[in-house]
């Protein structure tokens, strides 16, 4: 039997739609058993208002992805094509990263969340792969759908985790990260070379990837054990 005492309170912050017509907060449920498999407690986070007194009852946080774009106001630019955003989703997630950074709460963020991170950190995104990276024939990823080798850069946080050179991860995105942030070191590119995972160097427990460990084999789901691991790491130095 687990022990619950040790089992740190993991927001992984929600989408939002209609379900069977009605208006409906959800996550997809690889997300929740991802933190269950890693002895973390997995908490849905729906856009309330009360960020603060939500952050300062997290152990840990997971930014997910979703089918939707990060307004390209946030970065300083006019939309190039047609995006789905989300502004009330987006304005929710970008502040409790903040109040998180501020805590020193771990945090992952998945797909759209770690575009959410450096564009957060002053960064911007690629708005379309497809139309805005140019890369030579016979050597562009289709970055929509499938799965693709990712190339890690030595001496980060995620080569850490991960322990290997090279990898294999899947892919389900139309934007990427362009400029990285102030802070932002991109520790993963794809062999097109798209940041495939970014990492803060003034807070060595955040880290962001752009595809979905959740969905893929238990190797993978070192991700998240890390996220657990550093929550109550932080958890022991706040004497709980």
């Amino acid at each position: 039997m687990k022990n619950e005492q040790r089992m740190p309170f993991i927001g992984i912050t929600a989408d939002s739609g209609e379900i069977n017509g009605r208006s409906a907060y959800f996550v997809y449920r690889a997300y929740a058993d991802a933190v269950d498999q890693c002895k973390g407690i997995p908490v849905l986070l729906t856009h309330t208002a009360g960020i603060k007194f939500l952050a300062d009852r997290l152990d840990g946080l997971v930014i997910t992805g979703g089918d939707f774009d990060i307004p390209p106001a946030m970065y300083g630019e006019q939309p190039v094509m047609q995006l789905k955003t989300m502004p009330e989703r987006t304005a929710f997630e970008s502040a409790v990263y903040i109040e998180s950074l501020k805590r020193g709460i771990p945090v992952l963020g998945v797909c759209g969340g770690m575009q959410l991170m450096n564009v957060i950190a002053g960064g911007s995104l690629y708005q379309d792969i497809k139309t805005q990276v140019h890369t030579s024939p016979g050597y562009q990823i289709d970055h929509s759908k499938g799965s693709h080798g990712i190339i890690l850069e030595s001496n980060t946080l995620l080569k850490g985790i991960i322990k290997q050179d090279k990898t294999t991860i899947n892919t389900s995105h139309h934007q990427a990260v362009k400029e990285p942030g102030k802070g932002v070191i991109v520790c993963a590119r794809s062999e097109d070379g798209i940041a495939e995972a970014i990492e803060l160097k003034d807070f060595p427990n955040v880290l962001g990837v752009q595809w979905h460990p959740e969905r893929m084999d238990q190797g993978m789901l070192s991700l998240y054990r890390w996220l657990i691991e550093q929550s109550l790491r932080r958890w022991d130095n706040l004497g709980h």
